[in-house]
């Protein structure tokens, strides 16, 4: 039995080879790991036992000149060209391949055969590719395809970036080839039984130290929570190592860092060559995860997608949006894409170069308060983002949120609503000051059944999205098929049309999606939808729900309700006292 890894650059292989049926011979391990991040893997799979990794493009590269077991190449076949070039094709705008002779070649060859205008650029190193991508930014071009490197810096650099993706025969060739290496490559594996003491199965954050408190070793959970100098510069690490090198058994200590507090262990490793093993427990109490708060240290580039006369008004303007340093309000029903137009404004604004904290007005407390403008004042630069702005009905919590706004100015402030805020403010229950600070400049998204333009658009970039993530084989929808996802009402608008899309890439046995499929499901939807209308009552009763759930999908728009219901607006406002 041949103990072999797989690491995928991207997650799309890693799930196509959880589906593969291997031959018996083989045991198919899968992680997820890109360039230095695979290569660490990589030279932690050595360790661990493994035989033989099989990787692709610059990562497979980096990885066989670092360790001494067998290493396979997954190789980019035609299948898998044509595979990307028919989900980008019919695209409108500038289309190029950039990437090494192994891609550009038989890519150049494909699109000769098929008539595909694509430009093709040949890269012999990955530091080129920011250049390239530049200019191609430069002369209009909207999409690059390429390897997951090419991808990356696309995005970064606010092009739509497209994977040439592996599919399954790649794999298998690659997998067939392994066991050909391995038979004659096959050496021993070296073992460090400190490290493995220390790293093995632990899912806390570990670190192994000398006596001058040089950083051995580390594991990913490490990385991922502890900043390297809160160990190599503290004197209670210091300390600490004394201790155990000069004492027996394990030692202890509290670690603080700001808000964080730690339990740090300290066990021996090795006493001759005096290296420690510390292991960071978190005292829950003390570091409980604010529930109405998230960060996000950086932000990727979503497009602004579709043809409606909105989405092309946005894309001509945002800029505005993006340049202005006064607070803005997002509104829109659920679903319609306000979260990922803020992070698309803060993307085009800061790059990955500022953090992104988001606050939820619907669950954030008195108690709080205080933690959040701490964690806001360490910001020196990024976007406050409020979500569900509207529940900030409190008038405490609603004081401290204009304080926020006035006081933290070297950030961009977005909020987020599912309603109009008019009438909470001519109620009295929502805060008037607040809605003045917030509401200078407004964006509407309207829902997507007044835009179906933008649904083509949408079903294209979802599939593209599943294939390249989660190795969905589907490659698109038969134009029948979107023409009647078209007429559908979408009443959970994107969100829901991400999800009937989704189902309907799980539901498909061939790589296109098709008429019957969509007919089949959306109205299973209907049926769902028009039970959830209750006819319990009086019919005055009934007829008050049917238009409190009209008012509710037009947000509260008296003038667009009136009209979907066929009355005038004067009749609506009676039956609405009455």
């Amino acid at each position: 039995m041949i103990k072999a890894l797989l690491i995928a650059p991207y997650s799309g292989l890693a799930e196509i080879a959880k589906k593969t049926v291997l031959p018996n011979d083989v045991q198919l391990d899968v992680v997820i790991g890109n360039l230095e991040e695979g290569l660490k893997i990589a030279q932690k799979a050595e360790k661990q036992g493994y035989q033989l990794v099989i990787s692709r493009g610059g990562t497979a590269t980096m990885i066989q000149d670092a360790i001494s077991i067998p290493v396979v190449h997954i190789d980019i076949t035609g299948y898998d060209m044509l595979r990307v070039f028919t989900l980008l094709r019919g695209l409108e705008g500038g289309v190029a391949l950039v990437g090494y002779p192994n891609i550009s070649e038989g890519a150049n060859t494909i699109c000769n055969i098929l008539e595909f205008n694509v430009k093709m650029i040949t890269i012999k190193d990955r530091k080129e590719v920011r250049g390239h991508l530049q200019r191609l930014k430069q002369a209009n071009f909207s999409v690059v395809i390429g390897d997951v490197i090419t991808v990356q810096v696309a995005e970064e650099l606010g092009l739509r970036g497209v994977l040439i993706a592996s599919g399954r025969e790649a794999l298998m060739d690659a997998i067939e080839e392994g066991k050909r290496v391995y038979h004659f490559f096959r050496k021993v594996n070296r073992h460090f039984n400190y490290l493995r003491n220390a790293f093995t199965n632990t899912p806390l954050p570990i670190v192994l130290l000398d006596q001058r408190q040089n950083i051995i070793a580390k594991n990913a959970k490490f990385d991922q929570d502890i900043q390297p100098q809160q160990v190599s510069k503290s004197s209670t690490i210091a300390q600490l190592i004394q201790r155990v090198i000069t004492g027996e058994g394990t030692h202890w200590t509290e670690l603080r860092e700001g808000d964080n507090c730690y339990d740090v262990q300290a066990f021996i490793v090795n006493k001759i060559e005096g290296i420690v093993g510390l292991i960071f427990h978190s005292p829950p109490l003390l570091n409980k995860k604010i529930q109405s708060v998230i960060i996000y240290n950086s932000v990727g580039h979503v497009p602004i997608l579709g043809d409606s006369s909105f989405a092309r008004r946005l894309k001509e303007n945002i800029g505005h949006y993006v340049r202005i340093d006064e607070p803005m309000c997002v509104m829109g029903e659920q679903g319609v894409g306000k979260l990922t137009l803020a992070k698309e404004i803060h993307f085009q604004r800061f790059g990955l170069d500022a953090p992104l904290m988001i606050i939820d007005g619907e669950k954030v407390t008195d108690s709080e308060i205080k933690t959040i403008k701490s964690k806001i004042n360490r910001l020196d630069k990024g976007t406050l983002l409020i979500k569900n702005i509207e529940k900030l009905t409190g008038g405490a919590l609603s004081a401290t949120m204009e304080e926020v706004i006035s006081l933290f100015t070297h950030l961009k402030v977005i909020t987020l609503t599912n309603r109009t805020l008019d009438h909470l403010v001519a109620e009295g229950s929502f805060s008037k000051e607040l809605y003045q600070q917030i509401m200078k400049y407004p964006l509407h998204i309207p829902p997507l059944r007044q835009r179906k333009d933008d649904i083509q658009a949408y079903v294209n970039f979802f599939i593209t999205e599943f294939h390249t993530r989660e190795g969905m084989e589907t490659l698109g929808m038969k134009q029948e098929a979107v023409e009647l996802m078209q007429q559908y009402n979408w009443k959970g608008n994107l969100s829901q049309l991400k999800q009937v899309v989704r189902e309907l890439t799980l539901l498909s046995d061939g790589s296109y999606i098709e008429y019957s499929q969509v007919d089949q499901l959306l109205a299973q939807y209907e049926d769902e939808e028009i039970s959830e209308l209750s006819l319990q009552g009086t019919l005055k009763e009934i007829e008050q729900q049917i238009i409190k759930t009209i008012l509710a999908e037009e947000n509260h728009n008296q003038s667009k309700a009136a009209n979907r219901l066929g009355i005038n607006r004067s009749t609506l406002w009676r039956k609405l006292k009455s």
